[in-house]
């Protein structure tokens, strides 16, 4: 099993630096390819949807100030990816050469960043991608839902410090779903490679579904050797015994199943996947 394509976007944002840095990691340990992808606005959205009374001049003088700054930004972004890259000794490839080593390679393209990472992903083998801002200004939010609901692949939401591992001790959080099945069986190149994995369900096991002790046998059946857990939720919130649970056991993974219900269900009424990703202070894998 093998994590060989990683994805990850770059913004040259200092509150980014974590998620590039937790890709950079992953890289190193799987000996993987990552592609940075640069996301610049088109020139043509500078101009003003009232733009009556603009002349010509005036538009193309908008646009060219527009790519300028765009291009003066990528530029930026790479500049400190390239630092990283140094840091990390990651040398530049197209991922073709399965030598044993992680390898890199830049890319830009013109749109909207959550739309195009929504894309892109859906080639990678797992996407890192910031942990959601809490300013409505901020597109964090929306990269991780078009990741997960565009791409039909995992992601990694790293969290805003850079952890000191990932995918060491990894916490599996297990409701028989078929959501969470998906996040396992795309988990499985970490779980293989991980010191330990705990296996955890909370409340009652619900009858029809795949038992935690299905679970194991299937990982064992994988050569992953695993921990059971079993949690009442003493009137707590699902979620938080899950994050509990993990800081209990040290883990600095989280592996589970991305929105039961429609996405918009949960941001209204709540959910454990909207509470773990507001919550979270390790990286969680998702898939939905």
């Amino acid at each position: 099993m093998s994590l060989r394509t990683l994805l990850v976007p770059v913004t040259g944002r200092e509150d980014h630096q974590a998620v590039v840095e937790t890709a950079l990691m992953l890289a190193k340990k799987f000996n993987s390819h990552l592609t940075a992808l640069h996301v610049r606005p088109d020139p043509r959205s500078a101009i003003p949807f009232i733009g009556e009374g603009l002349t010509a001049e005036v538009v193309q003088d908008l646009c060219e100030a527009a790519e300028r700054e765009g291009k003066t930004r990528a530029a930026t972004a790479q500049a400190g990816f390239d630092a990283l890259v140094a840091e990390y000794e990651i040398a530049a490839g197209d991922g073709t050469d399965a030598g044993g080593s992680a390898s890199y390679e830049w890319e830009e393209c013109i749109g909207f960043p959550a739309d195009r990472l929504g894309r892109h992903a859906r080639l990678a083998d797992l996407t890192i991608v910031p942990k959601p801002a809490e300013s409505r200004r901020s597109d964090s939010g929306e990269i991780l839902h078009e990741v997960l609901y565009r791409s039909g692949r995992p992601l990694l939401m790293a969290p805003r410090k850079l952890p000191a591992s990932v995918a060491s001790n990894i916490l599996v959080a297990w409701n028989g779903r078929a959501e969470c099945a998906r996040s396992i069986a795309a988990a499985l190149p970490l779980m293989a490679n991980a010191g330990n994995v705990t296996l955890l369900t909370v409340g009652k096991e619900r009858e029809g579904r795949p038992s935690l002790d299905a679970l194991k046998h299937y990982l064992d059946c994988h050569g992953i050797e695993t921990k059971l857990l079993r949690a009442d939720d003493g009137g707590r919130s699902i979620s938080r015994v899950v994050l509990e649970t993990a800081a209990r056991e040290g883990a600095d993974t989280l592996v589970m199943g991305a929105y039961s219900h429609h996405r918009w269900r949960e941001m209204v009424l709540g959910g454990v996947t909207r509470h773990v990703i507001g919550q979270a202070e390790i990286p969680v894998f998702m898939s939905h």
